[in-house]
């Protein structure tokens, strides 16, 4: 028997569908709110990105003026050195030769610092450049402080053998005295990956961009033309190729002693145009006219270095082209320990030398000692003091203005074989003209929590004397990056006290120290950081 449905039968129904459509509702308006905020964050994050990258711009920009500048002073002040030559390389300019004048002293050199690269100079140190909520941390790396990689490949292979050596001992003593110490004979191992992975067979099928540095003699061979190529070998991981902090310390890593962008020659152009505007001028009786203004090739470039910026094409039957330029010399005042190491065996030039040398550099400047003492005495809010602002001491420390300063350290100047310390100096400059400039710009999101987003980039430039106010070429304009890169202290505690040092700042400075991701600070435990950060005392 059917009975008929009353309105009030269907209650239970109305509310189900009720229920349901809430639920339909309440989903919807979620997603929409959950993409709503997506899309805001995502659009707040593109937007600081691009503030990163602008600000970075910036930066870079000021960091370029201030390499040019020191330039400036060093014409101001006399180079204070005289051309040498390296065993192997031929006369390369700006080197200084042993026993070459230039000790810093007379009229025309006021100032030795200002004749050479070093501890001295403005950016020298880590720095940051604040705008808003925003701060970006650079660090100025001379290139000539390392080892070029592309040495080992030279034509002339008596010198491509001693650079293998000289390699292997720079890996030998990248870490010792850790736990993370690469012996000789993995030294060698390594070194050997690096030499068969330059020479792969095959590579003449791979389609490959042409390099000035092709040689049609060795055409298996593909010179790296970055360093990071080196992760590609198998032996090279990111351990080893980046530098690491571990229980407060720092271990250096292959990219802070290796380049390949030092010993850049000028590009002189096209041989066949250059040797046709050659015979056009000289038929016309005018000054050949110079061609190429773009820094390119390497140490094994096809164009010899004395044919760079000229006109002429290169002679066939000239000697192999060597490296010029202050690139495969190293610089001394910055030069870390495994570099120097590695110039010359231990047996030859002792381990006690070696340690003198970079002990020497990082002691005080006596004379600046006085002189700052004087001026505490005479005025003691201004010798440490801006204001209200406490930044610490700045602590002048030696440097070597001259190779021929090398004989400053008692230890080098008691070697008793005066051709061995010759040598030696050949290998060696004060002068720099290739700089990566390191950026790292900070948005801190919660400064207690330590929550912030970092970008890294890099820019890899060669400074060229125009006669002028000088020229800075970009080699890499500015490259995401993404691996560790810090300022190695010279001689590093095993357990750090930056006590002392945190204590003649204020809040400001130390803050700003402690957020440089280019010093140890930043990479230490909280509780281990707290020992020292002492802004509320």
């Amino acid at each position: 028997m059917n009975r008929d449905r009353s309105p009030q039968d269907e209650r239970g129904i109305a509310l189900v569908l009720t229920l349901i459509f809430s639920i339909l509702l309440y989903i919807l308006v979620a997603e929409l709110v959950v993409s709503g905020r997506m899309l805001r964050h995502t659009g707040e994050n593109d937007a600081r990105l691009a503030r990163m990258q602008n600000q970075m711009e910036y930066t870079l920009s000021e960091v370029c003026d201030s390499l040019l500048s020191d330039m400036a002073g060093q014409a101001a002040g006399g180079d204070g050195s005289s051309p040498g030559g390296v065993p192997g390389l031929g006369n390369a300019p700006g080197g200084s030769a042993p026993g070459s004048s230039g000790d810093g002293s007379g009229d025309s050199q006021p100032d030795p610092s200002s004749s050479c690269d070093s501890s001295r100079d403005s950016w020298a140190q880590p720095q940051s450049r604040a705008e808003g909520d925003l701060t970006t941390y650079y660090m100025v790396e001379p290139e000539n402080a390392k080892f070029n990689l592309l040495a080992i490949w030279s034509p002339d292979k008596q010198f491509a053998d001693a650079a293998r050596d000289q390699l292997v001992r720079l890996i030998d003593s990248l870490r010792e005295d850790s736990d993370y110490d690469i012996n000789a004979g993995d030294a060698e191992q390594i070194v050997k990956q690096i030499d068969d992975w330059a020479h792969r067979p095959g590579t003449d099928s791979i389609p490959k961009p042409l390099h000035k540095s092709d040689d049609d003699k060795v055409p298996d061979l593909s010179l790296p033309s970055h360093l990071d190529e080196l992760l590609m070998v198998p032996s090279i991981t990111e351990d080893l190729f980046f530098d690491k902090v571990i229980d407060g310390k720092i271990y250096r890593g292959l990219e802070s002693v290796i380049t390949v962008w030092t010993s850049l020659q000028m590009d002189p152009g096209d041989p066949d145009k250059n040797a046709r505007n050659a015979a056009a001028a000289a038929s016309s009786g005018q000054t050949p006219p110079a061609s190429g203004n773009q820094p390119a090739g390497n140490s094994n470039s096809k164009s010899g270095g004395a044919n760079a910026g000229g006109s002429n094409p290169p002679d066939p039957n000239a000697p192999p082209p060597q490296p010029v330029g202050e690139g495969i010399r190293i610089n001394i005042n910055f030069a870390s320990r495994p570099v120097l190491r590695s110039l010359m065996p231990a047996g030859r030039m002792p381990d006690s030398v070696i340690d003198a040398i970079i002990k020497w550099r990082n002691e005080e400047d006596p004379d600046e000692k006085a002189k700052a003492d004087q001026a505490q005495s005479q005025s003691p809010t201004q010798a440490s003091d801006f204001g209200d602002l406490r930044l610490g001491d700045d602590v002048k420390k030696r440097f070597f203005s001259t190779v021929s300063d090398l004989e400053k350290v008692k230890e080098f100047s008691d070697l008793p074989d005066p051709e061995l310390k010759a040598e030696f100096e050949k290998f060696c400059t004060t002068k720099s003209d290739v700089f990566s400039i390191h950026l790292a710009t900070i948005y801190k999101r919660n400064e207690e929590t330590r929550s912030y987003v970092m970008r890294r980039a890099r820019s890899v430039v060669v400074r060229r004397d125009n006669g002028d106010s000088g020229t800075l070429y970009p080699i890499i304009r500015l490259e995401e990056r993404h691996g560790l890169r810090l300022s190695v202290p010279d001689i590093q505690d095993d357990h750090p006290d930056l006590l002392g040092t945190y204590s003649q700042m204020d809040s400001f400075a130390q803050e700003d120290r402690a957020w440089n991701p280019f010093l140890l600070e930043f990479y230490l435990p909280k509780a281990q950081r707290d020992q020292f950060y002492i802004r509320n005392r």
